[in-house]
């Protein structure tokens, strides 16, 4: 059996955190974390050439990624300086004007999401004219059976309502967190909160699943019947949470599409998630 085709399109960067800098960025962390849990796990992105660029790659390289669609550009490669508060969690700096914001939709990208069984994306690497249409192009390659997965992923204010409802429209699966829920119910004035509100979300975007995940609290999928899964978060020492939920996404998508049971995508999600919340950064090179 030919092993799933998943792929997380955007934003490629080096995270700079206080313990020294880690590649990362949501969609090569998804990829990465999709081709550990045995998918082949794809990212789609751009790099500058520079330094920065060719340690990204020997890391992918060395982490069994398939390099072939990842691009090169003029631009530098992506940076986010990172700082942690005192319970690890992540505020970020991104740097703008990177390769990523000059993202195309080339031919070959072309065929291979049109051959993909998943392909995610977020918010943040539609920033640019450039990427947002190339990220547009790319999800009507998809064919009808490829999962689409929106992480709304709201970083600084590098969104709009009209990139997150485009992005909606376009999805099957949004997944968020509870600072994010806030933002969609004040930009499409839901009147609601709480599961009311991923209730309303689910029906005016047909979507079918919502994750809801609260961090240190607990995590929750949503479908048309409403809540049908939640798990407290385990407790673990923590190193810091980059990377958690692009993990956590990665672990819930592979599982899903190899058949299992909902109840256990979802606790397969969370203990992965708990795992990456133990090491630092995103893609830890010992793995």
């Amino acid at each position: 059996m030919d092993r799933l085709k998943i792929i997380g399109i955007g934003e490629l960067v080096w995270d700079m955190l206080p313990a020294g800098r880690q590649l990362g960025g949501a969609p090569v962390n998804f990829a990465y974390w999709c081709n550990r849990l045995g998918a082949e796990g794809y990212p789609v992105s751009a790099v500058g050439n520079d330094e920065p660029g060719e340690t990204a790659l020997g890391i992918l390289a060395g982490a069994g990624l398939d390099l072939g669609y990842i691009q090169h550009n003029a631009w530098p490669t992506g940076r986010v300086d990172v700082s942690l508060s005192g319970d690890g969690i992540p505020e970020y700096d991104i740097v703008e004007h990177v390769a990523w914001d000059a993202l195309t939709a080339d031919a070959r990208t072309l065929d291979l999401v049109a051959r993909a069984d998943a392909v995610c994306w977020g918010s943040l690497a539609q920033r640019s004219d450039c990427s947002r249409e190339a990220i547009a192009a790319m999800l009507d390659a998809a064919s009808p059976h490829c999962l689409k997965i929106f992480d709304v992923n709201i970083r600084q204010h590098w969104y709009s309502r009209e990139i997150i409802q485009n992005s909606l429209s376009k999805a099957d699966i949004l997944k968020l967190n509870e600072d994010e829920l806030p933002l969609l119910v004040s930009l499409f004035d839901l009147r609601a909160s709480g599961p009311e509100a991923i209730a309303l979300l689910l029906e005016r975007f047909g979507l079918r699943y919502v994750i809801y995940t609260a961090g240190a609290s607990h995590s929750e999928i949503h479908t048309a019947e409403g809540l049908v899964s939640r798990l407290a978060t385990p407790k673990v020492e923590v190193a810091d949470t980059v990377g958690a939920g692009d993990s956590f996404s990665a672990a819930f998508i592979t599982s899903l599409l190899q058949g299992k049971e909902l109840s256990t995508c979802h606790r397969k999600a969370v203990e992965t998630a708990a795992m990456v919340c133990t090491l630092h950064g995103a893609i830890p090179r010992a793995l």
